[in-house]
């Protein structure tokens, strides 16, 4: 056989074999084959119990993935999964791990939100989402074990207490016959004080002045819980003042121990130099004191000028004679003002020649006709 055609017909086997593989993988993939475009959603969780690679992931029941990676962490897991391009996860939907079958099969589930309005936010290629496990009925049984096997155990022991006190019971009533006829006697008398009681109380409420003031306060109560209400309100109020008015108050303290804290600073100072005011005052006061003796005593200068009648008399006198000198003065001094008035506009001298005590017509010139040169015009 020539080796070309054996060579064609292996190639030709082998592209139908090929083929028949991808046709296969579309038909039990359920027409979604190696060619569907997803997107990878990173979900976080404390664990991931039965969790492998191609685990499901499912949105309400309907298979919408599979998980790609595992990836363990040091604070939890990390599951990669990923999502067919036409399935759209939100934001607020709930994604959870829970067994899908008695098996323990695990499957990742994404739910609704089961209150309050929904998210209209879509999680996008590569987001992170945050994870719950939910309980597995068979885990929860295998906790309640040692609580059932617990509670069985006490119902036991509480039968076997009923059980004794009934025995106990039968035993006292089962000997004593005059013991249970007292017990029926007392509870014959209870039951007399019982039924007069529920008489005496059918004759106070079967009053028509008490039903009537019964139904009147009945009516009345709404009216007074309202009065009520309106008290607790105008409390509220009164305690809001009295909120604010401790506020205040808490305020002017504070601004009284901003005004203090300098004075308690600086106390030691301000009594230091109040200190030596006082003693300061005391000593212009003893000052006073010598003054005040010095003054009322008669060896001093103003002693004897007070307590000296004479010396006051002559003081006096000496006085009004300045008085009187200076009175006599005031003609002289304005005659002396005038005589130098005059001295200062002579035109000849001659005042000043009088006063000089020189004979007439010493140190005159006189010029033609007998004229004094001074005199000539």
């Amino acid at each position: 056989m020539n080796e070309k055609l054996l060579a064609f017909r292996v190639g030709v086997v082998v592209v139908a074999a090929a083929a028949l593989a991808v046709g296969l993988i579309g038909i039990f993939g359920g027409g979604k084959g190696v060619f569907q475009r997803r997107y990878t959603v990173f979900l976080n969780f404390n664990s991931a119990p039965n969790v492998t690679v191609d685990t499901p992931v499912r949105k309400n029941g309907v298979l919408i993935g599979r998980v790609s990676n595992v990836d363990l962490k040091d604070d939890g897991v990390v599951l990669t999964a990923r999502i067919d391009s036409g399935r759209i996860l939100k934001k607020d939907e709930i994604c959870r791990i829970k067994t899908a079958s008695l098996l323990g099969d695990a499957v990742v589930e994404f739910v609704p939100p089961s209150v309050g309005t929904r998210s209209a936010e879509i999680v996008q290629d590569g987001e992170y989402m945050t994870g719950m496990v939910a309980t597995d009925p068979l885990q929860v049984l295998t906790n309640l074990e040692g609580d059932m096997r617990s509670a069985l155990g006490a119902m036991g022991g509480a039968a076997t207490d009923v059980s004794n006190a009934a025995r106990k019971l039968t035993q006292t009533l089962g000997t004593d016959d005059q013991q249970l006829q007292r017990i029926v006697s007392k509870s014959e008398l209870a039951l007399d004080s019982f039924q007069r009681a529920m008489t005496t109380i059918d004759d106070v409420v079967g009053d028509p002045e008490i039903k009537q003031g019964l139904k009147q306060s009945l009516r009345d109560l709404p009216k007074i819980l309202s009065d009520v209400q309106q008290t607790l309100a105008e409390a509220r109020t009164a305690m809001a003042s009295f909120d604010r008015v401790g506020k205040k108050a808490e305020q002017n303290l504070d601004n009284l121990a901003e005004f203090t804290r300098p004075l308690g600073q600086k106390g030691e100072q301000l009594m230091n130099d109040l200190g030596r005011s006082v003693e300061n005052l005391e000593e212009i006061s003893s000052q006073l004191v010598v003054f005040t003796q010095a003054l009322n005593s008669s060896d001093g200068t103003l002693g004897k000028f007070i307590n000296d009648r004479e010396l006051y008399d002559d003081v006096r006198e000496t006085v009004s004679n300045l008085h009187s000198a200076s009175r006599r003065i005031e003609p002289i001094l304005r005659d002396v003002r005038i005589l130098t008035d005059k001295m200062a506009t002579d035109p000849g001298g001659q005042l000043k020649r009088v006063l000089e005590n020189k004979p007439p017509g010493v140190g005159v010139k006189w010029g033609p006709g007998g004229i004094p040169f001074d005199q000539q015009r």
